[in-house]
């Protein structure tokens, strides 16, 4: 509003129109194609609207995501030893395993450490795991995941190890989670294991899906004794003298002593064994009650099994509560090249066929949770745009009317943004969606430019559909320099190649054809 005019002053002293033979055929030939549309409005109508309905049915199969997956020139592994595997075993290993990932296509340098040494956590002079740090050349960054498959197939070479690879060091799945999570929630401690167990079983089905886990693996089998205490009582027994004998039998015999020697003296325990409980002869237990009689009381010897019987019950590691209410979560990891919000519609089908007892609940966490979270905050930011924008231009014009024209352009954009993620595969995210709040700014200038130079020909006196056309040739040259000025922009974060373009790139594609595509049909 003021450095344009003052430069223009200096620079605009001479003026001469220059000659675009070519240009002028495009404005004819646009001429004559906006004559038609308005002539015969409902083909282009229909034409947009088709394709908006296409574009978004699409976008609904092809699923949302989080973040995009980054690429790097960096990557890393960890191969998981098999327990106690000596110092010397697991360098050993070690170093076949840099022999045979150095060898692969694409790896420049590979470098290896013990990372429980380097955090003090080592025990002893076993090895659990060999972490390893991959730099990759500038060609391989592309397709990092197929130098992941080729190091994970390297386990055959490696007896009694896992590999597991992370395509990026930078990972974002710390930021919105990764695979499939279910929160199962209840009071009965019994019943959430077993239903976590259900769960894991259940995850099993859905195609792209893997490593369920409850994260109770780790945990002791547990052997629950069920005592019919009524039975119990009619041979004089109660459950409290039952687990008091029974914890006083448990207990092997201990006896300890000191030796003393040159060097110091040494504690030297003994533990006697001989006659222990165990899973086996458990139920034999014989417990000696006395029962009053007529003639004096008598002592009655009863087997355990009499009473009682032994069960085994699934393992627990840890008990999480979440408001003052028991939980476990299930999480499995979503497999390359699956969407993980198009398995969640698979399990939540799942879910509604499974009979959950009453008093519990199952609810689809993680990733998916993440993702509806963002993506709904973000449609209400878009709302809010567009009222605001909305507001603006009716201020602008003075009328309710004409900033509906101008809106409709709004569409016609996100038809663009979702066509080009459907051309170039990417899926929807909370990047791309940051691109249609950007559009719904930027593509409405097209629109009003065009209306405000319509209305201006008819307030001059122009018919309707002559000052349409007028508009349409005179606005043709700064509305195609403003949409291609952005376009250019924005076409070097589609094209870059560099480490993390990745996550620009949703963004810039969904304003390129949103921008492309209003541009056109404005």
């Amino acid at each position: 509003l003021t450095v344009v005019p003052a430069l223009g002053s200096t620079l605009m002293r001479t003026v001469k129109e220059p000659s675009h033979p070519l240009f002028e055929k495009l404005v004819d030939l646009y001429s004559q194609a906006l004559k038609f549309c308005l002539r015969f409005k409902i083909v282009p109508l229909s034409l947009a609207g088709m394709l908006l309905l296409l574009c978004i049915g699409h976008t609904a199969k092809m699923g949302l995501a989080f973040m995009p997956s980054m690429g790097g020139n960096q990557m890393s592994a960890t191969l998981i030893l098999p327990k106690d595997t000596s110092r010397e075993d697991a360098f050993a290993l070690a170093d076949t395993a840099m022999e045979e990932i150095g060898s692969i296509e694409g790896i420049k340098t590979v470098g290896a450490t013990d990372s429980a040494a380097i955090m003090g956590t080592s025990s002893g002079n076993t090895v659990e795991s060999i972490s390893f740090y991959l730099i990759l050349d500038e060609h391989a960054v592309k397709d990092n995941h197929m130098v992941a498959e080729k190091i994970r197939n390297l386990e055959q070479s490696l007896p009694g190890c896992e590999l597991k690879v992370a395509t990026s060091n930078a990972d974002m799945s710390m930021l919105g989670g990764s695979g499939i999570e279910l929160v199962i929630r209840g009071r009965d401690l019994d019943k959430l294991n077993q239903i976590s167990q259900d769960m894991i079983d259940l995850l099993a089905q859905v195609e792209g899906l893997e490593s369920a886990t409850n994260g109770q693996e780790e945990g002791t089998e547990q052997l629950r004794l069920v005592i019919d205490a009524d039975e119990a009582m009619r041979h004089g027994l109660t459950v409290a003298q039952i687990y008091s004998e029974l914890s006083a039998a448990l207990k092997t015999d201990v006896s300890s002593t000191s030796l003393s020697f040159e060097n110091g003296d040494f504690e030297v325990t003994v533990v006697d064994e001989r006659g222990a409980l165990n899973r086996d002869n458990l139920l034999d237990y014989t417990f000696e009650t006395t029962v009053p009689s007529p003639g004096g009381n008598t002592t009655e010897s009863h087997r355990l099994n009499e009473f009682a019987s032994l069960r085994a019950d699934l393992p627990i590691d840890t008990i999480h509560r979440e408001n003052q209410q028991r939980c476990i979560s299930i999480n499995a990891a979503t497999r390359e090249g699956y969407n993980t919000s198009l398995l969640s519609r698979q399990v939540r089908t799942l879910l509604e066929d499974y009979p959950l007892p009453e008093g519990f609940s199952i609810e689809i966490a993680g990733e998916t949770r993440n993702i509806d979270e963002a993506m709904t905050d973000l449609i209400k930011m878009l709302l809010l745009a567009i009222a605001f924008i909305y507001l603006i231009m009716v201020a602008q014009f003075q009328s309710l009317l004409s900033p509906f024209i101008v809106m409709f352009t709004m569409p016609l954009a996100f038809t663009g943004g979702l066509g080009a993620l459907w051309i170039t595969g990417e899926p929807l995210s909370i990047i791309a969606m940051l691109g249609f709040l950007v559009l719904a700014g930027i593509v409405v200038n097209n629109g009003i430019v065009f209306v405000d130079y319509t209305n201006q020909l008819r307030l001059a006196g122009y018919g309707r559909r002559e000052a349409l056309v007028l508009a349409g040739k005179a606005r043709i040259r700064p509305i195609l320099m403003t949409a291609l000025t952005t376009i250019l922009a924005m076409s070097i974060m589609v094209f870059s190649k560099g480490m993390g373009a990745e996550m620009s790139r949703p963004m810039a594609l969904v304003t390129i054809g949103g921008l492309a595509y209003a541009t056109l049909l404005t």
